[in-house]
């Protein structure tokens, strides 16, 4: 699990979630904590000397401006380092009246530049900090600190808007390797805080219909019979949708599989719409105390730090979320999906005979996995073992993928 904790703390009370999300996941699981407050005075003292050409012109001289300098650095310096002292000496106490192993860091830069630097050399597998900080305007946007070391964080990350509660830990699925380190994650810390753990998978049944009616408000009916956009309208409907319903049904299955084996009575839930939308509606309706999510999902391209429902989640959620993999240790981007990958590992794939696989390669490509499937469960369910060209032809027949006898 976790060893070395990082906590950011600014004197906000986000920062101060975070400090006590991190000082129960400690007393969990063993873990040290290095907390820090990064200040900077170098800003100050760059913007003072901006200002030095519009003071009053007693104070232009160069006497009096050495004076004002000294005095300003002298300020900023011994201020900052007292206020850093004042930040984070309570929670070092509270740590050590809990039996949590602590050490206190100051460090003078830009705020996110300080974290990641201390993450790096401290070698923590975790940073912990608030969603905002001290000059949040209370509209619900992420702060910009919490938003560069989201982007940039060499390990998991902990970004907290409220105090630890006793809700349930709520992990996000959608079949990817990276989300199922994240109910990983979820099923350990389960175990170890003595949390419920519940496991979400979201498909977007509405998607494709939506594009559906943008087609059809732009292109000229000769252009959607030529196109077969009917027929393609009604294989996403018969087929694509179920399908999809199906694929992460299996998908929280094998979630479900993995974290029984580490926490008890895992439950789960599949849920319909826009992945982040739905994860943080499901969080506020079963009052998630943490929501943990992979950096990236299945559709992870090349130069990627964070996927896009993942920096939602974490820009909207009202929960502790917990980004699970770092990018320096994300691994490299997965090979494509091919027509297979969409199987369940769980469901070995039938063997097509060549012919009905011939025809398959007519169906369009954005929608041959799931023709796949819809084919090789029919055959399943007539107890069959091979798809042959006749199984593909009355598929074909009932969903529109083409007309039997070869044409498409």
């Amino acid at each position: 699990m976790y060893e070395h904790i990082l906590v950011a703390i600014d004197g906000s009370q986000p920062s101060r979630s975070a400090g006590g999300a991190a000082m129960t996941a400690a007393r969990a699981t063993g873990a040290r904590i290095t907390v820090c407050h990064v200040y900077g005075v170098d800003i100050h003292r760059r913007r003072f000397m901006d200002m030095e050409p519009g003071l009053p012109e007693k104070y232009r001289r160069e006497d009096s401006l050495c004076e004002l300098r000294t005095a300003h650095d002298r300020l900023m310096d011994e201020g900052f380092r007292a206020l850093s002292a004042g930040y984070v000496e309570q929670f070092v106490q509270d740590c050590r009246d809990a039996g949590v192993n602590v050490e206190a860091a100051a460090v003078q830069g830009r705020s996110y530049a300080g974290i990641l630097q201390l993450a790096r050399s401290r070698g923590v597998d975790l940073i912990a900090l608030g969603a905002v900080g001290i000059g949040t305007l209370g509209d619900g946007v992420l702060g910009g600190t919490a938003g560069r070391v989201l982007h940039a964080a060499p390990c998991d990350l902990l970004v907290a808007r409220c105090d630890p509660g006793p809700g349930p830990i709520l992990a996000g699925v959608d079949g990817s390797e990276q989300a199922l380190k994240a109910v990983d994650k979820a099923a350990a810390l389960g175990r170890a805080m003595g949390k419920p753990v519940r496991i979400a998978a979201v498909y977007d049944p509405y998607f494709h219909t939506h594009v559906f009616h943008v087609m059809a408000g732009s292109l000229s009916t000769h252009r959607q019979e030529q196109v077969g956009l009917a027929a393609q309208e009604k294989l996403h409907d018969d087929i694509i949708n179920e399908g999809l319903g199906k694929l992460y049904r299996d998908f929280l299955e094998e979630a479900r599989v993995r974290a029984a084996r580490t926490t008890n009575d895992p439950t789960t839930v599949l849920l319909k719409g826009k992945a982040y939308h739905a994860i943080n509606l499901h969080a506020e309706q079963c009052r998630a105390d943490w929501v943990v999510v992979g950096r990236h999902g299945h559709h992870r391209q090349a130069d990627s730090q964070l996927g896009s429902n993942t920096e939602t989640v974490v820009r909207r959620c009202q929960a502790n979320v917990l980004v699970v993999g770092g990018i320096e240790n994300i691994g490299d981007v997965p090979a494509p999906a091919t027509d297979h990958a969409e199987t369940v590992v769980s469901t070995p794939a039938l063997a097509w005979d060549t012919d009905a696989e011939a025809r398959l390669q007519r169906v369009p490509s954005f929608v041959r996995a799931m023709a796949r499937r819809a084919v090789e469960d029919a055959v399943r369910e007539s107890g069959h073992g091979r798809v042959t060209v006749g199984d593909f032809d009355e598929m074909a027949s009932r969903f529109g993928m083409g007309r039997p006898g070869g044409a498409s």
